[in-house]
This record gives structure tokens, sequence and C-alpha cells, in this order.
């Protein structure tokens, strides 16, 4: 970063550091820094497979982290906002597979977020890396990171993130300590095997998702915060969130007993938006193995206007029927034994069919799931993938709810213009 810069920062950040240790730990909560976050940008400037000696695969990435507000390059093995610890300063990269439906079969991970049990195991977790300890600088701000070795299961088109947040003096009750910038994530597509590269479908924008998560104050006084979660890690990019929030995962990582819930996105961000309107609770296990029970979200437009989330081109929404052919059902149970073990093999996961596991999200009453389940339907709630793909189970439900169809989605959600 430029000297002038540097220096004044590192005032800024001195001062902070006297602070933090005391106020920051003393508070319940870390303070978010939206003005930080302003100073930083994410680059993926490349991302290739390369072999190693003994033949195997690793995929080599390059990057950099500028500041857009005065075009200057941080560095970051060196500049403050990146070396104050974990708790403030984390920066990881994941890397997941295929982009069609990602699955991340056989990923191998560094323990960033401890879990109750095994190294950072989970149903379908992407392969993820510490930046912060692994990254080589090359030169002129850029940097570089190799994965371990890529397992044969990562075929087709791939994706790399960069997420995470980083600190940034913030004054707190007078007080200036360190809060954490959440910076917008970075992606980026590329051929693991072949040389064409798919990149994934386009279903929602997250400039709709912003009209509500704005920060702002909306019906009935109820501040609707701005879209960065775990921790101020993951920020605004609906095509990050899915690499982990992808159709194999469950959130039997942090769960000890009871049965394990699915949190492939299109099912879980359905359910968290209708979490008032379920007749069954949306309650997921999470970090250090909190329930968090969505049962109180009330969702501030029309619930069944699907265009409110979600895009569409050419006359037709990415919500209408029949879905994609490579969308994968919604795992709902993978063999593994809370607290005890995890199944990784996705091959004997318990799926809901994929229309069904989306309907389902919002329609739950005990007539709506009989319906899906009936043979007129096809749909099933413990169906294995490869029965789903060889067509041994075969959801109809386009038939009836089909553009065009008597009950066609777009009519009977009265889906207004986009």
């Amino acid at each position: 970063m430029h000297k002038a810069i540097k220096v004044v920062l590192a005032m800024f950040f001195l001062s902070a550091a006297i602070m933090s240790l005391t106020a920051v730990k003393a508070s319940c909560q870390v303070p978010v820094s939206w003005e930080g976050a302003a100073h930083f940008q994410y680059n993926i400037e490349s991302a290739v497979v390369a072999k190693d000696t003994a033949g195997n695969r690793h995929v080599v990435v390059e990057f950099s982290v500028t500041d857009p507000t005065t075009g200057g390059k941080w560095d970051i093995l060196n500049d403050e906002p990146f070396r104050q610890g974990p708790s403030l300063s984390r920066l990881a990269i994941i890397l997941g597979w295929p982009a069609n439906d990602y699955q991340n079969t056989g990923a191998a991970r560094e323990d960033l977020q401890p879990l109750p049990f095994g190294n950072g195991a989970g149903a379908a977790l992407p392969m993820s890396l510490d930046v912060l300890k692994t990254a080589v600088g090359l030169g002129g701000y850029r940097f570089q990171v190799t994965t371990p070795t890529l397992p044969v299961q990562a075929q087709g088109t791939g994706v790399v993130a960069i997420e995470g947040r980083l600190a940034w003096p913030v004054v707190v009750n007078g007080t200036k300590v360190y809060g954490r910038a959440p910076v917008k994530n970075a992606y980026k597509y590329f051929a693991l095997t072949g040389t064409d590269v798919v990149p994934r479908r386009e279903v929602a924008d997250i400039k709709k998702c912003q009209s509500c998560h704005d920060g702002g104050v909306h019906k009935d006084g109820v501040v609707i915060p701005r879209l960065s979660l775990h921790g101020s890690n993951r920020t605004e990019e609906l095509r990050a969130c899915v690499v982990c929030h992808n159709p194999n995962q469950t959130d039997i990582p942090y769960r000890t007993s009871g049965a394990e819930v699915s949190i492939d996105f299109k099912r879980m961000v359905h359910s968290i938006h209708a979490g008032s309107r379920l007749h069954n609770p949306f309650v997921v296990t999470g970090f250090q193995g909190s329930a968090v029970d969505f049962s109180d979200i009330r969702f501030p437009g029309k619930l069944n206007n699907c265009l409110t989330c979600h895009t569409e081109a050419y006359g037709k929404g990415t919500f209408e029927l029949p879905l994609a052919s490579s969308i994968r059902g919604s795992t709902i149970a993978t063999g593994s034994v809370p607290g005890v073990s995890v199944d990784v093999n996705p091959a004997n996961d318990l799926k809901i069919t994929p229309t069904a596991a989306v309907c389902s999200s919002c329609h739950d009453s005990s007539k709506a799931l009989s319906h899906m389940a009936s043979p007129r339907s096809g749909g099933s709630f413990q169906a294995l993938q490869s029965a789903i793909d060889q067509g041994t189970i075969r959801e109809r439900c386009a038939s009836c709810h089909g553009p065009g169809r008597d009950k066609d989605v777009r009519k009977v959600h009265e889906i207004e213009g986009d």
C-alpha cells in the first residue's frame, strides 16, 4: 500500500489495538464497519489446474486486494487490516465443483472454523484454504495460493471464491477499537477438466435481495440488515453462498443430536423467508451447536411473488417448471451419526426430489406434502440421487404447474411483472 496512506492507517490501528483487547472482548458482539468495507475489493486474477512432479492436480490461484476509494493495493502479508488475528482478520479461498450443481465430493479442508468433531468435515463443504497463512507474494501486490491435491471427483467447471472479513478501526461509545469490515466476496469459474467453462445458472439477483437487505428500517419498524453472514465473512455474493449451501449439504457438521436439516440454498432461503407461515418450524443447527429458529421471520412483501427475488429472461422466470435437468435433489439424511461421525459419501444420501424440495420449503402442510409425493406428482421425500438421475423416480409437476397449464406457477402465485 502507498506509504502515506500506510502511515495514517498505522496511527489509527495502533490506537485501536490498545483498546481492542478490553473493549471488544467486553462486548458481546464485535462491531461491523461497512465504511471500512468500502476500502477493500477482492480480485481473482486467475485460477488454473497444475500438476506436481507426482502427477497430482492442484489449483493455483492468483489474486489481489485493492482499495476502490484510492486505487491503491493492499499488502495482505503485512498491512494492518490483515494482521489482527482470526476474530477480526480472516481471508479464505474456497474451491467447489461441479458448477452445474455443487457437490464438492472428496474436498480437503483446513479447519478454519472448528467443528464439534472431525477435521472440518461436512456433508459437502468445499475445499478451503486459510489465505493469511498460505499465500505467497508474487510482487506488485499480487499473491498466490496452491490448493491441496484435487480428488478425482473434481471434474468439469469449478469455482474459486474469496471470502472473509478484515479489521478496520471504529469508535464505540467514544472508544476507538477494531471492527470487522464485511468485504463483498469474489468468485471465478474455471476448467477443472477439459477446456469448456460453463457458469452456474443465475436464479436470483442480489440487487433484488438488497431492496430489503439494505440496513434500513422497514414495515413495523423492523431493521433488515445488509447481507453479510457467518461473522461478516460471507458478504453480498450469492454465487459464493451456493458453493457451501449446495444440494448435498446439511447442518450435520454442527449437530450433536436429532435429525439433520437440509441447508441447500434453494430450500433453505425459501424456508427462512416463509418462517412465520410454515406448519413445521424451520430450525437449523448453526455454529457452536446453536439452534437457529426462523419461526418469527415475516416476509415484508408478497411472499407468493417469486419475482421479488427471482430473475426472468425472455418471458420465462427461473421459478417456472420444469426445473433445469442439472438440479439435484436436496439431501435430508447423509447417513451420519450426529456428534460422532460424518458420512461424506453422497451416494447413499436420502433426498427430496428437486421440485418437491423447493415447493415443500414453503408449502409444508401434510396435504401439500402428500400431493407432492402422490403417484400423479411423482415427487419423493426419500430418494437416492441415482434413482432421480436414472428416471426411476420422476417428477411430473410441470404437467399441471408448467407454463400455460391449468395450475401454472405464475398464475396460481399471482406473480406480478418484474
